[in-house]
């Protein structure tokens, strides 16, 4: 039941990016050659935010501790929208028929197309991080109630 309900929801990621990629292109922010380099596009973009964004994220966040501080943690979407697009431009550079005619505007377009299809779905991309976090203190928890002797 676990695979394929993440099988669904790892294709929903996909159909999201592809329209937000069709949706950005259909503005004139980005170009492609044909629905063909669209479904590449989107598996691309999917694979790489699978695998390669929660690294550059990770990475974006420890670089910009200072922004972070300074702006009381509102620069965390300053840093998700840099990563979405390094990832974007990543992508450009792999497909050879992507274009991007206005990178800021095609990276924000995709991303918020994204975000409220997952949401509107039910699609929580931080229901991992929440899992771990809910372990580690039911943990200390028990550890806490342990009663030595």
């Amino acid at each position: 039941m676990e695979v394929s309900r993440r099988l669904g929801v790892l294709v929903l990621e996909w159909a999201s990016l592809a329209l937000g990629v069709f949706l950005a292109g259909h503005f004139h922010f980005l170009t492609y050659a044909d629905p063909v380099t669209l479904a590449v596009v989107a598996v691309v973009l999917g694979l790489f935010n699978s695998f390669l964004r929660p690294f550059l994220l990770a990475i974006f966040m420890i670089v910009s501790i200072p922004i972070l501080i300074i702006t009381l943690g509102l620069g965390a979407y300053l840093v998700l929208f840099a990563t979405n697009g390094a990832i974007l431009a990543l992508t450009a550079s792999l497909v050879k028929d992507l274009h991007l005619n206005n990178w800021v505007m095609a990276t924000l377009t995709i991303s918020i197309t994204s975000w409220m299809i997952s949401s509107a779905v039910g699609i929580d991309q931080l229901k991992p991080l929440r899992r771990a976090n809910e372990a580690k203190a039911n943990a200390q928890k028990a550890k806490e109630d342990a009663i030595d002797i």
